[in-house]
């Protein structure tokens, strides 16, 4: 999956609510849930904050780096709940399962983490391909859950940004730029 699925050009939301409901069922029937509760209008307000002109980025989507447009996505994701359904006992654990919200954390971390994966930015004039995908111990994914199982837009956007590109460069570690401090 790529952000250029996720964002489509020209900021067309019924393509971006299209693709977002493609991934959740996906990735839904691999879990092995065969019928999911969702909350229709809450999908929408999801793709519409795809497309919202007041991207909290000074130039826009378009030139948005590819953390901050997977940033955008998860917050707007987690906070709108379109998943209503808890994830069963059989799949995820315990202390996931005591988390209000784990569905809709859980269903945002892996699209957002799945649109890093081949993500292109720009380096020294310079175009950086993120190939590895994102991987998280266990208990970061516990600890991350917990974090953000009450994200909100205006509060979470640039910690997560800044959360998932460290993730992406600690994969990718040509990727980032030069240490400085």
């Amino acid at each position: 999956m790529s952000f250029k699925i996720l964002y489509h050009s020209g900021g067309d939301l019924n393509a971006n609510l299209a693709s977002i409901a493609v991934y959740v069922d996906s990735f839904a029937k691999n879990l092995g849930i065969t019928q999911l509760n969702v909350d229709l209008p809450a999908f929408r307000s999801v793709a519409a904050a795809l497309t919202r002109p007041d991207f909290p980025h000074k130039d826009g989507v378009e030139k948005a780096s590819p953390f901050k447009k997977a940033a955008n996505f998860f917050v707007w994701f987690v906070a709108s709940r379109p998943i209503l359904d808890e994830l069963p006992d059989t799949i995820i654990t315990p202390e996931l399962k005591s988390i209000q919200n784990h569905q809709n954390v859980i269903f945002a971390y892996h699209m957002a983490v799945d649109c890093l994966h081949g993500a292109e930015l720009q380096k020294n004039g310079q175009t950086v391909s993120l190939t590895n995908k994102i991987k998280v111990s266990l208990h970061f994914f516990h600890d991350f859950v917990e974090a953000f199982s009450t994200a909100t837009p205006q509060t979470d956007f640039k910690p997560v940004s800044l959360l998932f590109e460290q993730m992406a460069y600690k994969a990718n570690p040509t990727a980032p730029y030069p240490e400085v401090i």
